[in-house]
């Protein structure tokens, strides 16, 4: 790695601590997009990993087309298959989800 590879790192990692870790912790529910893209986000890597360490429900949200890796699965509270975000149906769907979620939280 590069001096500037390690700055960059450095910089990812410190923001993540600052801004993203102390969200996911915050929260009750969390969600996870799951695109059809082959290449692995880095960040989705990293957000996915604190949210399996910190115990938090996950939902999984999955694009047409998009494959669902058997581990990440199972590792999932509750999958949405077929989600776009101009789909009526499928926003209900994701709604309905969080609220089962929220409500099992709760009890």
């Amino acid at each position: 790695m590069t001096k500037t590879n390690d700055r960059a790192w450095a910089d990812f990692s410190a923001d993540f601590r600052k801004n993203g870790l102390p969200k996911i912790l915050g929260s009750n529910v969390t969600l996870s997009v799951l695109g059809n893209g082959e290449a692995l986000d880095p960040k989705q890597c990293i957000e996915l990993g604190a949210i399996l360490l910190a115990d938090k429900p996950l939902i999984l949200v999955v694009q047409p087309g998009a494959t669902i890796p058997s581990r990440l699965r199972r590792a999932a509270d509750l999958v949405i298959e077929d989600w776009t975000p101009d789909n009526h149906d499928a926003q209900e769907r994701l709604t309905a989800a969080i609220t089962t979620l929220v409500g099992e939280i709760d009890d």
